[in-house]
């Protein structure tokens, strides 16, 4: 199924940037081994394979870093890489010139973090002729596979490729690859599979506790009493870095502290709470409203989005 390797990257690929953006920076050859590569591949674009990429495609004595091959071996797009951090801007008409020269129908430019496609013989300005333009650190995760369905194998070699906005993957019979159909399901309720609820969508008055939580690098845990939504959360954050000393204590919204380091536990927990595999406390006393709430805030003190942690409501 293409969604959820595809969001297993796409988490992968948001630690790397997190963990080692100064080592990205300072060289495109990295950025592509750890960031651009591994997207492609998850789009079916798998970079050491011959018959799908060519790198270092010559166009006239110039070299796109990539051209994308459809069926006919023909390339489809080329896409354009630079270093991590290092500005697009100065690189668009480089990358536009590279495929209309080879007359290429899309043309593509990232530094591993932001992505962008363009059509490349599309009448307009770049805006207009831009279909495509992201970020993998900053999106949340459910939308960026949406958006990242473009440059999917089999959408971008059809020569039209389409957006998506909820997509449902079904196999074609006596075949390996997968058609896109679309539905009128609101993007808020995307998830990978049936029973699984986005955190930012779910409501703990009309909705039995959930029986696991899962985060956006396809980790989680199963959860027992609504209080787990809280520590799961500060555990997965610690483990990844996103929580540390240095960001401690999590204030509420009325000042007072909701988590701190154990040393620093606050006089007016009501319930205080070691944190497994932490050196944190977190206050758990509260409802089910508290502790949905007090996650959700969490997460977001940490800079990250509530759209990218699921919740397990049923089969």
């Amino acid at each position: 199924m293409l969604l959820e390797p595809l969001v297993s990257t796409i988490g992968t690929l948001k630690e790397r940037i997190r963990a080692h953006e100064v080592a990205l920076r300072e060289n495109e050859t990295r950025t592509r081994m750890a960031l651009i590569d591994p997207l492609l591949t998850a789009l079916g674009w798998d970079t050491s394979g011959p018959a799908l990429v060519t790198p270092e495609y010559n166009v006239s004595g110039q070299w796109a870093d990539y051209a994308l091959l459809g069926p006919d071996g023909k390339p489809v797009a080329t896409v354009e890489a630079k270093k991590l951090g290092e500005p697009l801007s100065g690189h668009r008409m480089q990358m536009l010139n590279y495929s209309n020269a080879a007359g290429i129908q899309y043309a593509g430019l990232t530094d591993g973090n932001r992505w962008e496609l363009y059509k490349v013989f599309e009448v307009g300005t770049l805006d207009e002729r831009r279909i495509l333009e992201l970020s993998i650190a900053e999106g949340a995760s459910h939308r960026l596979v949406l958006q990242l369905l473009l440059l999917w194998n089999p959408n971008l070699s059809s020569g039209q490729p389409s957006a998506a906005k909820e997509p449902i993957l079904v196999p074609r019979q006596a075949s390996t690859t997968m058609e896109i159909e679309t539905t009128a399901i609101p993007d808020a309720t995307v998830s990978t599979e049936p029973g699984w609820v986005l955190m930012s969508v779910f409501d703990p008055h009309t909705v039995e506790l959930p029986m696991s939580i899962r985060f956006s690098d396809g980790s989680g845990n199963s959860v027992k009493v609504w209080r787990q939504l809280v520590e799961h959360t500060v555990a997965w954050l610690w483990s990844r870095k996103y929580l540390t000393l240095q960001n401690m204590p999590v204030p509420s919204s009325n000042g007072k502290g909701v988590l701190v380091q154990d040393s620093q536990q606050e006089n007016t927990f009501r319930h205080p709470r070691d944190v497994d595999g932490t050196p944190l406390t977190v206050d758990s006393h509260g409802n089910r409203t508290t502790m949905s709430t007090r996650a959700k805030h969490i997460l977001e003190h940490c800079g990250l989005s509530s759209d990218d942690v699921q919740l397990q409501v049923g089969q």
